[in-house]
């Protein structure tokens, strides 16, 4: 069964409980009052008989009350009978007026009302009155059958209108649901980045628009897993190519398994080593994503200088920067304080937002490390950025920078060194939550990148 039915149904069966519901304490309200207006009328049956023969008494006229209480009888249909006794002194005498079954009758009830003389004390009338209450009971039935009536045929006007309005109304919710469920299959298919117009402030709205957006990000997704798959294949390919064509080109330098050329086959067993490097950096950059997403990735935190580290990593960027005409220095101060850290993966750190500067920085730009201690409630911490005066970047691309496999337009239009896998500022960001911290960037186009993390002082 469809939601749309599903619906309908609900609506229609909702509305139809709140209808007959409404009905049956109508008809129950309305017997309340048929009924109270019957006893009204009893009562005003009871009250002029009673009254004709008070009249009867004051004239003393006999014959006046016995014609006005057959003229009631025609008048109130539920007057039964009338027994009229009247007493004077020792003497009765009694009047029947009405039919003689309908004394015996179950449904006439009868009432006693004795009337004295006002002036003649011995004087009275006792008044045995049948008010047939079987006659009020049937003319209720017959207006509640008759309002029974005309509410089943608004019930079953309501019902036809209530089902109509429903599946109106369920047609016109389940009509995203049922675009949805089409764009999904279509996505399904492979058909990434489909996006479903509507426009509603509602929670389908959201849905719509939460939808949209994941469609948007698998796309993205999509896009950055064929990056992925092609710097992995240039990453894995480049190295293994130049390690066998330099294998290939030692094996020709061998005569009786001795070099013919030993400078030059150092020069090709350095290249080997420099490709294995290569490689390893990259397996071990898929090591540390696969380790942070089972949540493995570990931080022994001990109080450590950064300052230290930071020297280290533009040691080991020295020749690289000097080759490609960028000025690399570290303007930590060498007294500043110990920092809780974990010193290999924060030089991991380091090392990453330095290579990163070093690709997009031209030649005759520069690369500078810098930091900056604040208090953040109770805690010191200190704030490390890698600036550089290198292409920059658009808001944009920094909204991608730390996700996995996320990079920038700059990526394709690198001023040095291979192509990266979007994997190192993804590593970076773990790595610092890991400590505690934060990271960020800064940046514009054409006037470089601050990256900035920070760390707890000790």
């Amino acid at each position: 069964m469809t939601i749309r039915t599903k619906l309908t149904l609900s609506v229609t069966l909702l509305f139809a409980v709140a209808l007959g519901t409404l009905g049956l304490v109508f008809v129950r309200l309305e017997r309340t009052q048929l009924e109270a207006n019957a006893a009204d009328e009893a009562r005003i049956i009871v009250s002029t008989v009673e009254r004709a023969a008070r009249d009867s008494l004051v004239q003393r006229d006999d014959l006046l009350l016995l014609s006005y209480v057959k003229f009631l009888q025609r008048q109130f249909a539920a007057l039964s009978y009338v027994d009229v006794s009247w007493v004077e002194d020792d003497r009765v005498r009694t009047n029947h007026i009405g039919p003689a079954e309908a004394s015996a009758s179950a449904a006439v009830r009868s009432r006693l009302v004795p009337v004295k003389a006002p002036t003649t004390p011995g004087r009275q009338i006792q008044l045995q009155i049948g008010i047939d209450d079987g006659y009020f009971q049937d003319k209720v039935d017959a207006q509640l059958a008759r309002i029974a009536r005309d509410l089943a045929r608004l019930f079953g006007i309501a019902i036809i209108a209530a089902a109509l309005f429903s599946d109106w109304f369920a047609r016109k919710l389940t009509r995203p649901l049922a675009a949805l469920s089409e764009v999904a299959g279509e996505i399904g298919r492979g058909k990434l980045g489909l996006r479903l117009e509507w426009q509603s402030n509602d929670e389908v709205g959201a849905l719509v628009a939460g939808f949209n957006q994941m469609s948007q990000r698998l796309e993205e997704l999509d896009a950055m897993k064929k990056d992925f798959v092609s710097a992995v294949t240039h990453e894995l390919r480049s190295p293994l190519g130049a390690i066998e064509s330099f294998l290939n080109l030692m094996a020709g330098k061998m005569v009786g398994g001795r070099p013919t050329d030993p400078a030059q086959f150092q020069t090709y067993f350095d290249r080997i080593k420099s490709n294995v490097k290569r490689l390893s950096g990259f397996i071990n950059d898929l090591l540390d994503v696969a380790k942070i997403e089972r949540g493995k990735m570990e931080c022994t935190l001990r109080p450590m200088r950064l300052q230290d580290v930071a020297s280290e990593v533009v040691q080991f960027f020295e020749a690289k920067s000097k080759e490609q005409g960028v000025a690399l220095i570290s303007r930590l101060d060498a007294n500043l304080g110990a920092v809780d850290g974990d010193p290999e993966r924060l030089r991991q750190v380091i090392v990453n937002l330095v290579s990163n500067a070093l690709k997009f920085t031209p030649q005759g730009g520069s690369i500078w490390i810098q930091a900056e201690q604040y208090r953040d409630a109770a805690a010191r911490w200190l704030e490390v950025s890698v600036i550089d005066s290198g292409k920059g970047m658009d808001a944009e691309d920094q909204k991608k920078l730390f996700e996995k496999f996320g990079q920038g337009k700059n990526a394709n239009t690198r001023v040095t060194g291979p192509r990266g896998t979007g994997l190192g500022l993804f590593i970076v960001k773990s790595i610092v939550e890991a400590h505690g911290g934060k990271v960020g960037v800064k940046s514009q186009v054409g006037r470089g990148t601050q990256f900035q993390f920070s760390v707890r002082m000790s």
